[in-house]
């Protein structure tokens, strides 16, 4: 009964989350806000980030080259492998311990992964800013700038709280207060 409860109060939560992303934003959901509200489906639907591509710039180039300087595709794969053998372990847990039905520890497990959802995308935020710096000491605020400026202005525009549901990278906006303390225009 409580799984049933707190699969409704995910849904309300999600459906609060995306009418207010519209109010904020003045975007249309489409199809993929309405695969958003569906628990489990909406541990697979993407997010789309930019209207258009990013354009490859030098800052670009070097903030790509932090990444593979600090290791970061490594050190997110440890920890989706730590999270998918807490997955497996929860999942036999449920099922052996607690007799659930397979379809009630994966829905459990979807319920659980939530908050641990927020936290990955919150470490991987933090990796973002990392390489920025990075890009930033290779080259100039003016550079910096620059690139912040063409990634705004090819990327959707997220509220902060619902970037760190569903995205895991940060806003511009996020990135450009980060790096540069301002916010770009």
């Amino acid at each position: 009964m409580l799984l049933y409860i707190l699969l409704c109060l995910e849904v309300a939560a999600r459906i609060a989350l995306e009418v207010r992303e519209r109010r904020l934003t003045q975007m249309r959901g489409g199809v993929f806000a309405v695969l958003r509200l569906i628990p489990l489906v909406n541990d697979i639907v993407p997010l789309p980030e930019y209207r258009n591509e990013v354009p490859e710039s030098k800052f670009v180039k070097l903030h790509e080259e932090g990444h593979k300087a600090l290791h970061h595709a490594v050190l997110r794969n440890l920890m989706k492998v730590a999270f998918w053998m807490v997955a497996v372990w929860f999942l036999a847990a449920m099922m052996v311990r607690w007799n659930a039905s397979f379809i009630e520890a994966v829905l459990w497990l979807h319920m659980v992964a939530i908050p641990f959802r927020v936290l990955f995308h919150f470490y991987c935020w933090n990796q973002e800013y990392e390489c920025d710096k990075y890009a930033l000491e290779k080259t100039d605020k003016k550079v910096a700038k620059a690139a912040m400026r063409e990634l705004a202005a090819c990327e959707i525009p997220y509220t902060t709280f619902f970037a760190l549901v569903y995205r895991e990278h940060p806003t511009a906006m996020l990135r450009s207060q980060r790096l540069l303390q301002k916010v770009i225009k």
